[in-house]
């Protein structure tokens, strides 16, 4: 739906869902709420460069908007997002710039979201994929064959795990990830992602298993850290939420604080980026495994799934370790979303079965 407003009134350009035709139909239709998003903005057309050079028009602004679809599932994938509630903290130099203008929270850095690759729990990427393993079979192939290769495993939980963190990706001295920073521009802007949605296929994936919430990702001046993902022996299943894909289910699982910080004295063992991803402030971090269908962890002696046929790859010398070994794999992606940024972050899956030589 798009509206435009002229002088007097505004135009509603609406497409319909099938279900909004039946109610237009039955005379039931009436918009509730909206919500907006900028789908078609290419925001790279943009050069701040020459911001301030007469005449310069950014090419953005030359963009087509894009016609409403009927697919709710491919509506408003980038939508915006209001962080208004961060007024509570204005400092004192805050609310002078504004002078008496429409107050608005000032959001100096967005949160991201990005892999945690230096962690011992983390996986490896290979071929720009995480690996997993379906079956005992396959994991011991693996494990014996390919050295330094972590992956994960269908049949252990508590081992590998998919390692996320939210926090502020800028370098500058402003956003130095210190205790302080995390107060000024994480917690008193309201940014920070307490719970994390994990959209995932539910063809091939059933749960997502996460973290117990006294787990710790934290480091101290003395140069010692305690990193501790430990697993939830609850199972985390689907929610009614749904994703922005056909056949994917969302997942919610929990984070915990990352209090990975820079402090004063430097020395190697007490440098933040040793086990922190984030150049910069620090939010939270949050590490979860998913589990495959039990149809899909069937060994090299019993019959594939369809899935592998249907979905996948079969029979390929997948390892350049093992020439003669022949897998079945199928590639799938994942999509973690911060519940409260609504920053998003593709994690590429591999799920790799043994086939036989």
């Amino acid at each position: 739906m798009a509206f435009i407003k002229t002088s007097d009134s505004i135009l509603i350009k609406a497409t319909l869902t099938e279900k909004g035709k039946k109610l237009l139909a039955r005379g039931r239709f009436k918009i509730a709420k909206f919500a907006l998003g900028d789908d078609e903005i290419d925001y790279r057309l943009y050069n701040a460069e020459f911001a301030d050079d007469e005449g310069y028009i950014p090419a953005l602004k030359n963009t087509k908007m894009l016609e409403a679809f009927k697919d709710k599932n491919q509506n408003i994938k980038f939508g915006l997002q209001s962080y208004d509630a961060g007024i509570l903290y204005l400092t004192d130099e805050e609310l002078a710039i504004l002078d008496g203008r429409e107050m608005h929270a000032f959001v100096e850095y967005l949160p991201v979201l990005v892999k945690n690759t230096k962690t011992t729990y983390a996986p490896t990427i290979r071929n720009d994929k995480y690996y997993l393993s379906v079956n005992n079979e396959t994991t011991e192939l693996l494990s014996k064959n390919i050295s330094n290769f972590n992956f994960l495993e269908s049949n252990e939980l508590d081992k590998i795990k998919i390692v996320v963190e939210s926090g502020i990706s800028n370098s500058s001295l402003e956003a130095m990830p210190t205790k302080e920073n995390r107060e000024r521009l994480i917690l008193e802007k309201f940014l920070l992602d307490e719970d994390f949605l994990v959209q995932a296929d539910n063809r091939l994936i059933t749960n997502t298993v996460g973290i117990q919430q006294n787990s710790r990702f934290e480091n101290f001046a003395s140069g010692e850290n305690i990193i501790n993902f430990s697993t939830e022996v609850i199972d985390s299943p689907a929610i009614s939420l749904e994703s922005g894909f056909d056949y994917f289910a969302t997942f919610l699982v929990k984070g915990i604080p990352s209090l990975m910080f820079d402090y004063l004295i430097t020395t190697p063992d007490t440098i933040s980026t040793n086990y922190s991803n984030l150049a910069g402030t620090r939010g939270s971090v949050v590490a979860f495994n998913i589990k495959t269908d039990q149809q899909l962890q069937v060994n090299s002696t019993g019959v594939r799934d369809s899935r592998f046929v249907e979905f996948g790859t079969l029979n390929n010398t997948l390892f350049s370790e093992m020439p003669t070994r022949k897998f079945d794999y199928i590639d799938t992606t994942i999509y973690i979303v911060g519940a409260t940024t609504n920053s998003s972050l593709q994690i590429p899956i591999r799920i790799v079965r043994y086939a036989g030589l």
